[in-house]
């Protein structure tokens, strides 16, 4: 990744505003495009439709722990590894906030799920006795991980520390004090 990529953000969409905007991200040079996962869970499913129209762009799903509708964290690292080989190792996955220990939870699992395959857990909030991922990602190490942070919410360093990158929204300052290895994606609406 670079330093800073821009990125489209579809909040509902459906197959015509799929078309769009790998045609608009392919004319603006942006680097990627993030879906927000919504209450049927479809955003998945819908960034690998995206794959097809778009070469080159990172593809990215936005997920929520706290929504009503989500999935458990190996449930969605699984989805997202088939995610990453449908999309030929362009898949990212961007949680949103609230940014809490259930978030740092989630990663370690879906960081370990796509290392070694499996993860294991006493919890809080996702125990698990010891979840299977086989095949691994296409991406060595699994896809990408970041933070949205384009509702102006924030996350402590520590958290910031264990992701890829963050989101802001564009024309916005990234965090202060973003430790090394940590990108900036500027999101522009769609």
């Amino acid at each position: 990744m670079c330093d800073a990529v821009e990125g489209l953000f579809l909040d509902a969409p459906d197959v015509d505003a799929l078309r769009g905007a790998a045609e608009q991200a392919r004319l603006r040079g942006h680097a990627a495009i993030f879906l927000a996962d919504g209450p049927l869970g479809d955003a998945i499913v819908l960034a690998a439709g995206l794959s097809s129209w778009t070469d080159g762009v990172l593809l990215g799903v936005r997920a929520g722990l706290h929504a009503a509708v989500h999935r458990h964290p190996t449930l969605l690292a699984r989805e997202m590894t088939t995610f990453d080989h449908v999309s030929g190792g362009r898949a990212l996955l961007a949680f949103t906030g609230p940014f809490d220990d259930a978030v740092s939870e989630a990663i370690a699992l879906c960081r370990d799920m796509w290392a070694e395959g499996i993860a294991r857990s006493d919890g809080p909030r996702y125990p698990v006795a010891g979840a299977i991922n086989r095949p691994l990602p296409r991406r060595p190490g699994g896809p990408p991980i970041a933070l949205d942070l384009t509702d102006g919410s924030v996350a402590a360093p520590a958290l910031v520390a264990r992701c890829d990158l963050v989101l802001v929204p564009a024309g916005a300052a990234p965090p202060d004090a973003l430790p090394d290895g940590v990108d900036v994606c500027q999101i522009h609406d769609a």
